[in-house]
C-alpha cells in the first residue's frame, strides 16, 4: 500500500487528520444528487470511514488487522469456527469487510476506469456480494457481545444495506485521500527530524557542561594557562548552544 504514517501523531494532528478526510467525504456527497443522504441518517458512516481511512494509514492498524485478512471465505470461517471468542469473530469479519470495502476502492490494482464502472453500474462483483456479508455477520457478533442493538452495529447494517453507495464515495476520494498520506507523511518527518534535532541540541549540552565542569575543576585545582583556556573555550561553546547560560570569566583570575 506504501502509504503509511511510520511516526507518532499527536492528538491534535490526529484530529486534523480525520476531520480533512470526514470533509472530503461530505464534500463528495454534497456534490453528487446519486450520493446525497437525503432523508436517511448516515453521518455516523461518514464518521466511521472516515476514522477507517485514518486508521489504514497507520502501521498499528495493520500490525492488529493483516493476521486475520484473508482473500479466502473459507480460511476466514474456519478461523471463526476456531474462536469461541465472539469479540474475535466479530473483529476477524469486521476488518475483511473493511479490506474489502477500501481496497475495491481506494487502493484496488485496476484502472480508475474499469473501477468506475463496476461501482457506478452496479456491476455484479463478488467483492461486494462478499464484503456485504461479511458486514452483516460483523453487525451481527457485535449485537450478540452486547445483546442488543449497538451503534457500530447499526453503522455497518448501514454500510451493508448501501454498499454501493459508499464505494462510489470512497472511489471519488481516492485523490484526496492520496493528498492526505502525502501531507501528513511530510509532517510526520517534520515533527520527527524536530525532536531529533532538539534531542542532539540537548544531548549535545549535557555533553558540553560535563567537560566545562571538569576544566573548570581542573583550573581550580591547577591553575594552569592550558586549564583557562580549556575552561573558556567550553563557556563559549556552551553559551552558543544554551543562550541562558552564563559564566563571568573574571572567576578565571
Amino acid at each position: 500500500m506504501g502509504g503509511f504514517l511510520f511516526f507518532q501523531l499527536s492528538n491534535e494532528e490526529r484530529e486534523s487528520a480525520i476531520r480533512y478526510l470526514l470533509e472530503a467525504i461530505l464534500k463528495v456527497r454534497d456534490s453528487d444528487p446519486e450520493l446525497a443522504r437525503g432523508n436517511f441518517f448516515d453521518e455516523d458512516v461518514n464518521v466511521y470511514l472516515a476514522h477507517l481511512l485514518f486508521a489504514m494509514s497507520l502501521p498499528e492498524y495493520h500490525d492488529m488487522a493483516d493476521p486475520f485478512l484473508s482473500s479466502e471465505p473459507k480460511e476466514i470461517t474456519e478461523w471463526v469456527k476456531q474462536t469461541d471468542d465472539p469479540m474475535l469473530r466479530y473483529f476477524i469479519y469486521k476488518v475483511n469487510a473493511d479490506h474489502r470495502l477500501v481496497h475495491s476502492t481506494i487502493f484496488s490494482d485496476r484502472p480508475a476506469a474499469e473501477i468506475k464502472r463496476i461501482i457506478f453500474r452496479r456491476e455484479e462483483n463478488g467483492e461486494s456480494r462478499l464484503a456485504v456479508a461479511y458486514y452483516d455477520h460483523a453487525s451481527r457478533y457485535h449485537k450478540g457481545i452486547y445483546h442488543k442493538r449497538t451503534g457500530v452495529g447499526e453503522v455497518l447494517d448501514k454500510i451493508a444495506a448501501r454498499f454501493d453507495v459508499y464505494s462510489r464515495v470512497l472511489f471519488r476520494i481516492r485523490e484526496d485521500y492520496f493528498q492526505f498520506v502525502d501531507c501528513f507523511r511530510e509532517q510526520a518527518f517534520r515533527h520527527f527530524f524536530l525532536k531529533l534535532e532538539r534531542y542532539e541540541k540537548e544531548s549535545r549540552k549535557d555533553l558540553t557542561l560535563d567537560r566545562f565542569l571538569e576544566a573548570y575543576q581542573k583550573w581550580l585545582s591547577l591553575r594552569t594557562p592550558e586549564a583557562r583556556r580549556e575552561t573558556l573555550a567550553l563557556a563559549g561553546e556552551l553559551a552558543e548552544i544554551d543562550p541562558n547560560f552564563r559564566f563571568d570569566p573574571s572567576k578565571l583570575g
